[in-house]
């Protein structure tokens, strides 16, 4: 592999990564939104007014389909980003392939599974993204309770989910950071 310094960020590399888990959570959003239109019997308009701020263009006629629409919205918001933020976390933490061991390497390549390592280079930079797109997602939950606008089950489960996924990234960043690589 090259020799690249970590310690050196690209921000053109950290907007790139920053795209792919932006446009998860948001369309996560509105998914979560449009199952419980389709699932309960709420209407709701959709034009240049909102109802809630993480959610634009979307209006709700009463304040308990609000409610309801934007916790469901958010439960299903938070197993997106538990599943699919979690394996990166994970992948950036334990498939890093400066602190993988040669052989579970090998076993990797030998079960073409290869594609799961991921360099430091890399991981450094998809965890300064992807805890962004975290901190975001914790300070519109955070918003929506604090406004009244979600239930306490659902504000508990995704600030849950969103302090540990916080917390892995920024062990995977401090981790990728004090990695003293030997120069060749």
């Amino acid at each position: 592999m090259f020799n690249r310094n970590v310690r050196k960020p690209s921000i053109l590399k950290s907007v790139d990564e920053f795209i792919l888990p932006f446009v998860l959570l948001v369309a996560a959003r509105y998914l979560g939104v449009f199952i419980t239109v389709f699932i309960s019997p709420m209407q709701l308009k959709i034009g240049l007014e909102s109802s809630l701020f993480s959610v634009p263009f979307i209006q709700f006629p009463t304040i308990n389909s609000l409610i309801l629409a934007n916790s469901v919205s958010w439960l299903l918001t938070g197993a997106i980003i538990g599943i699919v933020f979690g394996f990166i976390a994970f992948r950036n933490m334990y498939l890093n392939e400066d602190w993988l061991h040669p052989k579970e390497a090998a076993a990797f390549h030998g079960k073409k599974m290869e594609h799961f390592i991921v360099s430091t280079h890399e991981a450094f930079h998809q965890s300064i993204s992807w805890s962004i797109v975290t901190f975001i997602a914790l300070a519109f939950v955070l918003a929506d309770f604090l406004l009244g606008n979600l239930l306490i089950f659902s504000f508990g489960i995704i600030i849950s989910i969103t302090s540990l996924l916080s917390a892995l990234f920024v062990l995977s960043i401090a981790r990728a950071g004090s990695l003293d690589r030997k120069k060749v």
